[in-house]
């Protein structure tokens, strides 16, 4: 049985791997080399836009990735008795279950005057819970006992609104304020602990609540994550240490720290995502990561949410992961024709179906309260002339929360997607020394190719002795930014 290449959103290997890569997918990714059959050479290979650079079939209605729950409510509370356990990565803008609601009725009286709200921003320990929101409009400054002191919520010297922030440590105790206020129904035994969630006191007021019970959602600094360079965990919004949590996690894809962790690679992508690259005034990290998990969804749709937040292609290669962001990576070696054992096979050009000229989709924007917003829409004159036409593709950045990050993402994108030629070549052994997401150069005289990059897409053990590799054209000119291509926002 041949080895198989995952991409997302296609299978990108040969029909006789077809069956491990069902049996992969099916069990979420977990256990990739389990699901194949005894004897197979496995290489998984997820990449952030999987089919939508590498051409092929586009979905109903164009070509769209990643889909993401971004524009299905993100800051919104939520009222049902069963929700999807949700984890916050980096910094955003997160609403939640409502699980506590309470109407206080004061001793002897019979007017109801205070309403207890409890939501779950996060299904772990966060670093921080920070603004909160009444719907759009942010609480702003609390004092010590957590009253809200802004003008818009203080009438006759009352304020009404408080806030009481709890992080979801592990020995967090329950809130005093519920304690003393539910009668009986919230007790000390109501600790939340490992659950992230804010208790909002408001006092009725006609004028301030006229619209009802407001939406309740926080700015929350979320996930505490290990970074493999300093041997310590603590709240980071590095790309890479976000993949690198969710890869390990038992929510994820539980795959062992020790033994199934390329540390060197995810040493090296924290160290690229950390570089600071020019923004049209200053700079900024190259990559982050700031945005939420559902985990309802595929382990294979997160992953490639993940990885688009450093427009990076995740390797399951010699039962290691390894991440490769979005950087131009040296060759590692040279491929020429003493590699084939059979006819290569060589694709100069993409179907004019499968090119792209236009990028465009929406991101998180910290300046509109967190919300998706539409980042400036990249295009190449160039290409769209000889396109005769826009030719768009809609790239949504759910973890992204700089414009400028999500064009030059998007630029990448782009580039990739015009970098069109494909080689398949039947290797003799001397393919054993790459594997999926490696960069060499091919020169193939018959081609006219002369040290030319290409990125290794799939790697595939034959049946004949040999490894079949399947190439995609590479350029460091891809991953070239300049502040002079960027664009404000307007």
């Amino acid at each position: 049985m041949a080895a198989a290449v995952i991409a997302v959103g296609a299978v990108v290997a040969g029909a006789a791997a077809s069956s491990a890569v069902g049996a992969v997918v099916g069990a979420g990714l977990v256990g990739a080399a389990a699901a194949a059959v005894a004897g197979a050479a496995v290489t998984v290979g997820i990449s952030y836009l999987g089919q939508a650079i590498v051409g092929g079939p586009s979905p109903p209605g164009g070509r769209h990735a990643p889909a993401d729950a971004m524009r299905a409510g993100r800051t919104r509370m939520v009222i049902q008795p069963i929700t999807d356990h949700r984890i916050v990565y980096g910094q955003v803008r997160v609403g939640g279950p409502l699980v506590f609601f309470h109407v206080r009725v004061p001793a002897g009286g019979s007017t109801r005057d205070l309403l207890h709200l409890v939501v779950v921003h996060a299904a772990h320990e966060c670093h921080e819970i920070g603004e909160i929101y009444l719907n759009d409009d942010a609480l702003g400054a609390l004092d010590g006992n957590g009253y809200a002191t802004g003008a818009a919520w203080v009438r006759d010297s009352t304020s009404l609104v408080r806030a009481i922030k709890h992080p979801g440590t592990a020995d967090q105790a329950a809130d005093g304020v519920l304690v003393a206020n539910s009668g009986g129904r919230w007790t000390s035994a109501h600790r939340l602990r490992g659950r992230a969630y804010s208790h909002l006191e408001l006092r009725y007021h006609e004028e301030v609540f006229a619209s009802g019970v407001p939406n309740i959602s926080a700015v929350v600094k979320g996930r505490k994550v290990y970074d493999p360079r300093s041997t310590t965990t603590a709240w980071s919004d590095n790309a890479a240490l976000a993949i690198l949590d969710y890869l390990v996690s038992d929510f994820g894809l539980g795959a062992d720290l020790a033994t199934e962790i390329d540390h060197d690679s995810f040493i090296a992508a924290a160290n690229v995502c950390d570089e600071q690259v020019a923004k049209i005034s200053g700079t900024e990290a190259r990559y982050t990561c700031n945005g939420t998990v559902d985990l309802g969804g595929r382990p294979i749709d997160i992953l490639e949410s993940l990885l688009s937040s450093c427009a990076g292609r995740l390797v399951f290669t010699a039962g290691r992961w390894r991440l490769h962001p979005g950087v131009y990576s040296p060759p590692i070696l040279s491929v020429t024709e003493s590699f084939a054992r059979a006819p290569v096979l060589f694709k100069p050009r993409r179907g004019a179906r499968d090119l792209v000229n236009t990028v465009r989709g929406a991101f998180t924007s910290p300046d509109h309260a967190w919300q998706p917003s539409e980042y400036p829409p990249v295009a190449v004159a160039g290409y769209v002339t000889a396109d005769g036409g826009e030719a768009p593709l809609t790239l949504d950045l759910p973890f992204t929360t700089s414009h400028t990050m999500a064009q030059r993402i998007a630029r990448i994108a782009l580039e990739q997607n015009r970098r069109e030629a494909q080689i398949a070549i039947p290797a003799n052994l001397a393919g054993l020394r790459v594997a999926a997401g490696d960069t060499v150069t091919v020169s193939l005289e018959r081609f006219g190719l002369v040290e030319r990059p290409f990125t290794v897409a799939a790697w595939r053990l034959s049946e004949d002795g040999g490894v079949d590799l399947s190439l995609t054209e590479e350029s460091a000119d891809v991953y070239a930014h300049s502040a002079g291509l960027l664009k404000d926002m307007t």
